[in-house]
């Protein structure tokens, strides 16, 4: 099998962050954050989209709410990360105003931020999280 016929296995090297939530001032702060920090963003609004697009390109990594519609956060999480091809994605920093910490480890979630979110938490997470998967490949 060809480079090209299979899935992406290796490590993901990109700087794009998807940051999904159905919340648009959410998204707005978050991709700021993001944005300010050097990375690119993508915004999704659906968790069925988000798991599409993140399939076709992985991004470094994924901001995911627990409450997207059509596919929660939990279930965008598990997902990802059963799948070879996106298993390397930082997946998932789950956030929620609920304390839903235990439910995102289960899931596979590489961190959990509780709303509020603010810029030195999201971005300490996101470095956190991605030294910690680049880690467990060296």
């Amino acid at each position: 099998m060809g480079a090209q016929d299979g899935p992406k296995l290796n490590r993901i090297l990109s700087d794009v962050v998807i940051v999904a939530d159905a919340d648009p001032n959410v998204r707005e702060l978050v991709s700021h954050f993001l944005i300010d920090s050097g990375y690119n963003v993508k915004i999704e609004t659906d968790g069925y989209e988000a798991l599409d697009n993140i399939r076709k390109e992985p991004p470094l990594a994924v901001l995911a709410d627990i409450l997207l519609p059509r596919l929660d956060g939990l279930t965008l999480c598990r997902l990802l990360k059963d799948d070879l091809a996106t298993q390397d994605v930082v997946a998932v920093i789950v956030f929620s105003v609920m304390d839903s910490e235990e439910r995102a480890k289960k899931v596979g979630a590489d961190a959990f931020l509780r709303k509020p979110l603010e810029r030195t938490r999201v971005l300490k997470a996101l470095k956190e999280a991605t030294d910690k998967v680049n880690r467990s490949h060296d």
